[in-house]
């Protein structure tokens, strides 16, 4: 026995001494990690321009740049002068804003083809860019025909003949300061190119409308009953999507269906757990009139009147005694005593309840005279399974609410992580 105990022993001081070294190296890559993200902060902070003196300013049309700045050196202040600086971004020369910009008119007609083959065959639309990204201009856009091709580079060519028209389209190359360069790209605009139901869709709607401006002075007018010679004929464009409505009947239906198969399961799920919670309750009230001498039959008519008192009062239903009471006018109404405790167990459909319609029946057969030490036993199994049930009702609370504290977590580490990152940049 003594070398037993000593070689657990020896046991568990091996296990916690492996623990305790398993603890300490997570420790020392803790610590690792920390002196290593600081040695690449500070890295970064050795190789910053800043410490030279110089800033970089950002490309020609990227924008103002914002930086904070912390000055080191002045008497007095130890942790450094905080400075907020705007740096604009670089300008151009005259001798590179003339070249930048006969560069951006050779690429101009190519910039705003957008799905057009070329400016000799424009149809539909222009992508007129308002700023050019590589040399930060911006552009302003006019034509000598609005209403054919507009300063947004739609067009509307439904009136051109098939022959097409020219359309002078005029860019103003500009930067900030003065305007750079002007230039005029010759555009010829075709009509579009129509589907077979588009055009037929043009041509009715010229009839119809043609037969409606004659008919102003009358109540109404027929619609074209013919089209080239073949008959037409009309319906309401909604009529033919009504049929949807033969499915919405049949799939509100499996809806519904699939709600109540749902909800009954969630009851089943809440029947069963209050059979569970009372039947420690109901074993200890019949133990209780069993020790006072009432038969079982007895005791049982006397827990359902209890029971119909309190439910006078407004109290809350209870599944296990509504099954009571239900077995309590079986026998009333002349089932067999062994029969009723037998379906009552059946309707339970839990074990305990099962194992107690069985006691219930043995007793009634042989007379057990050892009925209350087994209600004991079930009793105290019973407040077992009530206890384990809390505890997982519990855990089941306790997983509901790990959603919203990862959610948490989310929030602390964007707000931990996201600075640190930035230093980088």
């Amino acid at each position: 026995m003594v070398l037993r105990f000593g070689y657990l022993k020896g046991s568990l001081i091996s296990r916690y001494k492996k623990k305790t070294i398993m603890v300490s190296r997570l420790e020392v890559l803790c610590v690792l990690a920390g002196l290593i993200l600081f040695l690449l902060l500070e890295f970064q902070s050795r190789n910053d321009p800043l410490r030279e003196g110089y800033i970089s300013r950002s490309a020609y049309g990227q924008g103002e740049a914002r930086l904070d700045l912390v000055v080191e050196g002045f008497e007095g202040e130890e942790k450094g002068l905080p400075l907020d600086l705007t740096v604009s971004e670089r300008r151009y020369t005259k001798e590179q804003a003339v070249a930048a910009a006969e560069e951006l008119e050779s690429r101009l007609g190519t910039m705003i083809l957008g799905e057009e083959p070329s400016l000799s065959q424009v149809r539909t639309k222009l992508e007129l860019v308002k700023e050019d990204s590589q040399t930060g201009f911006r552009i302003r856009w006019s034509s000598d025909h609005a209403d054919l091709l507009g300063a947004d580079g739609i067009v509307h060519g439904e009136e051109i003949g098939e022959e097409g028209q020219v359309v002078t389209l005029r860019a103003e190359i500009y930067d900030e300061k003065e305007s750079l360069r002007i230039v005029l790209l010759p555009v010829r605009i075709f009509p579009p190119q129509l589907t077979r139901q588009e055009r037929l869709q043009e041509e009715l709607t010229r009839l119809i409308l043609d037969s409606e401006e004659q008919t102003r002075t009358e109540e109404g007018f027929y619609l074209p009953a013919e089209y080239n010679g073949d008959p037409i004929s009309y319906r309401s464009r909604d009529g033919g999507e009504r049929y949807w409505l033969l499915l919405l009947g049949p799939l509100l239906a499996i809806l519904i269906r699939a709600r109540g198969i749902d909800e009954a399961k969630r009851l089943g799920k809440e029947r069963e757990r209050l059979l569970l919670l009372d039947h420690a309750e109901m074993l200890s009230k019949l133990q209780i009139f069993l020790g006072a001498g009432m038969t079982v039959r007895t005791a049982w008519e006397r827990i359902v009147l209890d029971y119909q008192e309190m439910r006078s009062r407004g109290k809350r239903e209870r599944p296990v005694y509504e099954e009571m009471l239900l077995t309590y006018h079986q026998m009333r109404s002349g089932t067999a005593e062994g029969k009723a405790y037998e379906e009552f167990g059946r309707r339970c459909k839990l074990q305990p309840y099962l194992k107690l319609a069985g006691l219930l029946e043995q007793n009634r057969k042989t007379g057990t005279k050892n009925l209350r030490y087994l209600l004991q036993l079930e009793m105290t199994d019973a407040f077992e399974q009530r206890k384990n049930l809390a505890r997982r009702q519990g855990e089941e609370a306790a997983t509901k609410l790990l959603i919203p504290l990862f959610l948490m977590l989310g929030v602390v580490m964007v707000i931990v992580v996201v600075p640190a990152f930035l230093t980088f940049y």
